[in-house]
């Protein structure tokens, strides 16, 4: 992957990071946003500059469509052309569906739905004007086919999610752009590990859940995601790769409400 373009949103989390080390690590230059301003992010636009690769931020909100295709069509421009784009931006509302707001189901679908629709449509555009085969990667879950408790928002927008990753790569195919999904289940990243940092005791019946025993590391991820962008899956269009551990063997779903 020497020398190609790769665009990340969602760049400064802890996966987003962990995505822009694997790709600068192959050579590639990177575009990155996200909603931290430019000087929040120096230490993670500084770290990846220290293994030589070149790097461009940007703050932009991915449901921001003229932002978001202007900031696409700027690192297309400047280095001749766009390769891989990776949506990773997303956002979970918690909480029980009878009680959730419309104002967090709408925020939910916006961001992990819409977002990615926008950040797609803008990926594709710059992939098609320079005559670039491509590839677009939705970061999505486990719980795309399978429904959770307390997170029915979340779960409905990846399901969405994978449709929408689904049409893309039919009607993209003949260009010469993949489009897949690449599905976690638990990751010791962001919100999950600071919520086992205040609650170490949830840690191992997390880990009962999973046949591997163990979560899964934000590195670990972003080398499968790179396994997935590189030539040897060339041939790989609208699947999911799902990466969970085996968690998805073994979930049955929320128990059954006495009676019922």
């Amino acid at each position: 992957m020497s020398n190609e373009t790769v665009v990340i949103t969602g760049a400064c989390g802890d996966i987003g990071r962990s995505l822009a080390s694997q790709f600068a690590a192959t050579g590639a230059r990177l575009g990155l946003c996200d909603l931290v301003d430019a000087e929040t992010a120096k230490p993670v636009v500084a770290e990846l500059e220290r293994t030589g690769a070149t790097v461009r931020y940007r703050r932009v909100d991915v449901t921001d469509q003229p932002a978001m295709q202007a900031f696409v069509a700027e690192i297309a421009r400047e280095f001749g052309g766009l390769d891989i784009c990776i949506a990773n931006a997303g956002i979970v509302e918690r909480g029980d569906l009878i009680d959730l707001s419309l104002e967090a189901w709408r925020r939910t679908m916006e961001v992990n739905l819409t977002g990615c629709f926008i950040t797609a449509q803008a990926a594709a555009r710059a992939m098609m004007s320079s005559g670039r085969q491509g590839h677009i990667v939705f970061l999505s879950s486990w719980v795309q086919d399978l429904p959770r408790e307390n997170i029915s928002a979340y779960c409905a927008s990846k399901g969405g999610l994978k449709m929408l990753a689904k049409c893309l790569a039919l009607e993209l195919g003949p260009c010469g752009i993949r489009v897949n999904l690449v599905a976690p289940g638990w990751v010791d990243a962001g919100l999950t590990t600071k919520s086992l940092r205040i609650n170490p005791e949830r840690r191992p019946g997390i880990e009962r859940q999973i046949p591997l025993g163990r979560l899964q590391s934000a590195d670990e991820l972003a080398r499968t995601v790179r396994l997935l962008c590189s030539p040897d899956a060339g041939y790989i269009t609208g699947a999911t790769l799902l990466v969970d551990g085996g968690a998805s063997l073994c979930f049955r779903g929320p128990p059954r409400a006495s009676g019922a």
